[in-house]
């Protein structure tokens, strides 16, 4: 009996060190944690003064950056990186070809701005961010519009950093501009979601 007792436990001793030599693949995530999270309309720099002009610089750049990023991610062969970047890129083509075809040109063109805070609480650097800003119904809480976003910012451990993307695509396209423009933030609930976070070691954290 008592050498029964001394088998299990030493098996069980051998199970317990084992499962805790196992490194863990994904650092937790709150690794990385939101302080703020904002949107804001802007008017897009310079459509005053060239209304029936090319496409507008910020507009430019960002559809630059997508396709920047979909090279990248075509060459780490990260299909989920691939298809968040077609998706961005497809958003802000059919905004802009939208504002094209509107009748009146002569209106100030705007754009919002979304942007969130981080801290870095890991001891590694981080390289870029996916993250999602949600909109929710005020009543039912449902989820109602979603905007992605890849922010390619390096982060440091123990340092802040505001995050922020310029996109032509208002928070919630059911609303009109002037409803929006009234009354803003208390038309729907935000929140901003953390989706990938990749490490200057190579290492990526991912939402499950």
């Amino acid at each position: 009996m008592k050498f029964l007792t001394s088998l299990f436990l030493l098996v069980g001793l051998t199970m317990v060190a084992k499962a805790q030599t196992v490194p863990s693949t994904l650092p937790a995530p709150t690794d990385i944690l939101i302080l703020k999270q904002s949107w804001a309309e802007e008017r897009v720099p310079g459509w005053e003064k060239v209304p029936n002009g090319p496409e507008p610089f910020d507009v430019m750049m960002e559809r630059v950056a997508n396709e920047q990023r979909m090279q990248q991610a075509r060459n780490a062969r990260n299909p989920g990186a691939i298809t968040r970047s077609e998706r961005e890129a497809k958003l802000i083509e059919k905004a802009t070809v939208t504002e094209k075809n509107a009748k009146n040109q002569e209106r100030p063109r705007f754009g919002y701005r979304y942007k969130i805070r981080v801290r870095n609480l890991s001891a590694k650097k981080i390289e870029a961010v996916d993250w999602d800003y949600v909109f929710l119904d005020l009543e039912t809480q449902n989820e109602i519009a979603r905007h992605q976003f890849t922010s390619e910012e390096k982060i440091a451990p123990g340092k802040e950093k505001d995050l922020s993307v310029f996109i032509l695509s208002p928070p919630v396209k059911a609303v009109n501009a002037g409803t929006l423009r009234e009354k803003g933030h208390g038309l729907f609930a935000e929140r901003a979601v953390l989706v990938r976070i990749q490490y200057s070691d190579g290492s990526v954290w991912q939402n499950p």
